[in-house]
């Protein structure tokens, strides 16, 4: 049979609220960014290192300028010192000639021009040995400015007047290079930002592994509908890295043909054939979120997090091999079931709007109990809004740093009936999901009881992360 080649469809993400997708590195305050009023500059510290040392450099006295003055400044000192010896001559003359007739006033005179000359001694002895050792070319002073030898901050290096804040704010280049990176608008919540993952020139984008990996687990949940799919039994075994790996092989896995039983469980996997490529790069500067961990009217401490701002578009690619289906070599191998049809871009779209749409009411039930969240219930009610006006290749997910356990799991699968629940309460126990409040769980129990807001003005405002995707069919 001949084969077509892999199906490749175009796709719109557009950001419905701010996203951000970590590197697992912080910018440090003063190291990495300063702030400056309403405005946080992300610095490039080499580049700024090279404006101190030029400035530095270029401030300091070349060797001949330097030795020249120092030869006028010893010619000066030598002219003090032969007028001083010139009058402490003429004083001593006079002294000799007309000593004073008290002894008290004689003995006093006589000590204060002994005095005078061995001072004018001590400076003929200076003079002679600075003249004997003049300034080196290797001994000009540190190769590096004292400041920096101290590990002075951004801060102490503007206020110090090494790099003068009229660079900081006008962007200067530096040797070819940008002195900032990018510019955030606002003050960050706390010294330690959350950093947002970049292209090498700054530019933010989408990884397909993270769009990759929400569509994953929305197909998860919305394939675990039956109870052999979905039980967590298994997740009682062994550590909390592997506690889905049995879930995740009933969901994905494809029958192995008898004759063929030994294959690696990565060849198994249907969504080997599903590609996400990373989304174009976006344009935008990041924003500088103030993030909280909410808990029914109580937070945490502030968050400072960079995030893709909401309302950006970006393009990107998913491939689906149709080799692995379409290939009697590769399904006398091995069987996917019907997974070719779950991957058809229609069917992939309708399965991700129904973990939305589940994810959507979950959220406003919880939200709705809060009278201090009054904002994140109306944006919620506006996103149900927006997935029932969807088209049948349009859907919305979340993902991303903020998405919340909810999104990354089968969720709801795992304790729709009482059976399982009982089963996923001693799996908290066992995984301690709930940290140190993990004994005292029970079925029935809410969880998660927490969420990752945006705050404005200490309000909750909204979720992060979530995007609506565009597939682009021809019919």
């Amino acid at each position: 049979m001949a084969l077509s080649g892999n199906q490749v469809v175009p796709l719109t993400i557009t950001t419905l609220t701010p996203l951000h997708i970590g590197t697992g590195s912080r910018l440090a305050a003063n190291l990495d960014y300063y702030v400056d009023g309403e405005t946080t500059f992300v610095v490039d510290i080499d580049a700024a290192l090279e404006l101190v040392i030029d400035a530095w450099q270029a401030s300091r006295e070349p060797y001949e300028e330097k030795l020249r003055r120092y030869h006028a400044e010893l010619e000066q000192e030598a002219e003090r010192i032969g007028r001083a010896d010139e009058s402490l001559r003429r004083r001593i003359e006079q002294f000799e000639e007309h000593p004073p007739r008290r002894k008290d006033e004689y003995e006093r005179q006589e000590k204060r021009l002994r005095e005078d000359a061995m001072r004018l001694k001590e400076r003929k002895r200076q003079l002679e040995e600075r003249r004997a050792h003049p300034p080196q070319p290797d001994e000009e002073g540190d190769l590096l400015p004292p400041q920096l030898i101290a590990g002075s901050t951004l801060d102490q290096l503007i206020d110090g007047g090494l790099l003068p804040i009229t660079q900081v704010r006008e962007r200067a280049a530096v040797n070819g290079r940008a002195l900032v990176r990018y510019a955030m608008r606002g003050r960050p919540a706390t010294d330690d930002i959350y950093e947002q993952i970049k292209d090498v020139a700054d530019r933010m984008y989408l990884p397909g592994s993270s769009l990759k990996g929400a569509i994953r687990s929305a197909l998860a949940w919305d394939a675990a509908h039956t109870l052999e799919a979905a039980t967590p039994q298994p997740a009682l075994q062994g550590n909390a890295k592997t506690a889905d790996d049995a879930l995740e092989k009933g969901i994905f896995a494809g029958r192995v043909r008898a004759e063929k039983r030994r294959m690696n469980d990565t060849v198994r996997d249907v969504l080997r054939a599903l590609h996400v490529g990373d989304s174009a790069p976006a344009t935008v500067a990041p924003d500088l979120l103030t993030v909280r961990i909410y808990r029914s009217r109580s937070a945490t401490a502030p968050i400072a997090v960079e995030a893709l701002p909401e309302g950006v578009e970006l393009r990107a690619t998913l491939q689906v091999e149709r080799y692995p289906f379409e290939s009697q070599v590769a399904r006398s191998v091995i069987d996917f079931g019907d997974w070719r049809q779950r991957l058809a871009p229609a069917e992939l779209a309708a399965a991700c709007r129904r973990r939305a749409a589940r994810l959507i009411e979950g959220e406003l039930a919880f939200f709705s109990r809060q009278t201090d969240a009054v904002e994140v219930t109306r944006f919620y009610t506006g996103l149900r809004q927006r997935l029932e006006q969807a088209d049948r290749f349009t859907f919305l997910l979340p993902l991303g740093w903020g998405a919340g356990w909810r999104a990354k799991t089968l969720d709801d699968r795992l304790r729709d009936s009482p059976e399982r629940d009982q089963v996923f309460a001693g799996l908290v126990r066992r995984h301690q999901l709930k940290k140190h409040k993990s004994e005292m769980f029970k079925p029935g129990d809410l969880f998660p009881d927490t969420r990752k807001i945006i705050v404005r003005g200490n309000m909750p405002w909204r979720p992060m992360g979530w995007i609506e995707v565009r597939l682009h069919i021809v019919e």
